[in-house]
């Protein structure tokens, strides 16, 4: 990850609770750390007080560059083990370069072994673009190192449509889920179109809504935010972890802690805590069983009472044919977007049904088109 992004580069509200270890993967809110001595000057209490506060799950602490250790100060190992001291879940992360794979690879499994990190994440973009047979290796060899069940996850450019030549689907078939960078203040876009082609995107590439963990880039390009990219207002940070979470997404995450000020700390604990389990009373527990014991007398009174009604004889009815199921096609829409949002698993056969609509050029499609949708 870097600080101020291209447009291509890296980026609770309820239902994204806290809870430390590694059990729940990336569920819950976190916040990726680059450099631990920018952070509170390296004081884990500080830290883990702080990420308390805003009710964050964990932290994504950097562990190595390519095959090589990140310096930050102190061991890996020492830092995360201060910060689950004091409840919180840590997981690893490293950029990853390709260029030596068997090394990458060594370095994730050592942070997982020996640093006990509960997740581990691949921060991975420019350098694999055009390199299948590298991602294959390196993610081959991480898999290996740490285990087939291991919470292992990638990192990656959100506008998978922008990024044709990268290896998405290699990343996918030996990770749990992907953290897409969903940079929308430096896109300079909606922050409810960023996620949607996110979400259409990563859907067209076979990765379903609960695989996906999107990343905020909480930053800005200047300390100020003017001349350059600015920090996101709140109502923005409000409304990526609401869509987030209503797309189907158990967790998220936010760059960087060394990046976010006072403003942005108090977006993401105004997405909401943790969420605690409250004991029934006995007597509470009784009334639930009894009005369940009613509930289920009802439900079995209208299951006699439809019984009944399909014993009579009826006059067959003629059927009806359904309404053809139809689209329009906004900006930005490709079929194969419009495809997976309707379930149809080739978008050749969406192409088909509407070649006369299109055209003979099936990556042509025009704002106010209205497809119909194959059944």
């Amino acid at each position: 990850m870097t600080t101020a992004p291209s447009t291509s580069s890296l980026a609770g509200q309820a239902g994204l609770a806290p809870s430390a270890g590694s059990g729940q993967g990336l569920s819950g809110k976190w916040v990726w750390i680059w450099n631990w001595r920018r952070c509170e000057g390296g004081d884990p209490a500080k830290v883990a007080a702080r990420l308390r506060e805003a009710g964050c799950r964990g932290a994504l602490v950097k562990a190595h560059d390519g095959p090589r250790w990140f310096d930050q100060g102190r061991p890996w190992r020492e830092i995360a083990a201060a910060l689950r001291a004091q409840g919180l879940a840590v997981g690893g992360w490293a950029y990853l370069y390709g260029r030596d794979p068997a090394g990458e690879a060594r370095l994730v499994g050592e942070t997982v072994s020996y640093g006990q990190a509960d997740l581990f994440v691949l921060d991975v973009e420019a350098e694999f673009k055009g390199r299948p047979q590298a991602a294959e290796e390196l993610c081959r060899r991480a898999r290996e190192a740490v285990g087939p069940d291991y919470p292992l996850y990638y990192s990656s450019f959100a506008i998978a449509r922008y990024h044709r030549s990268f290896p998405y689907q290699v990343f996918a078939r030996y990770c749990q889920g992907a953290a897409p960078q969903v940079y929308w203040n430096a896109f300079r876009w909606p922050v409810h179109q960023a996620l949607q082609w996110t979400y259409e995107d990563y859907a067209a590439l076979g990765e379903p809504p609960q695989g996906v963990f999107p990343v905020a880039g909480l930053y800005a390009a200047r300390p100020d935010g003017h001349g350059g990219v600015p920090y996101p207002a709140a109502d923005d940070v409000k409304a990526f972890a609401s869509e987030a979470a209503h797309r189907g997404s158990s967790g998220l995450s936010f760059w960087s802690y060394e990046h976010m000020n006072e403003e942005m700390w108090a977006a993401v604990s105004a997405l909401g805590g943790p969420t605690q389990e409250v004991e029934m009373s006995s007597l509470e527990f009784q009334q639930l069983s009894s009005a369940l014991a009613t509930l289920a007398d009802r439900v079995a009174g209208l299951e006699a009472d439809v019984a009944a009604l399909k014993a009579r004889p009826s006059k067959p009815s003629p059927p009806s044919r359904p309404s053809p199921r139809t689209y329009t096609v906004r900006p930005g829409d490709t079929l194969s977007g419009i495809a997976a949002r309707f379930g149809i698993a080739d978008w050749r056969t969406l192409y088909q049904a509407n070649k006369d609509v299109i055209g003979p050029d099936p990556n042509l499609i025009r704002p106010g088109q209205v497809l119909t949708i194959p059944s």
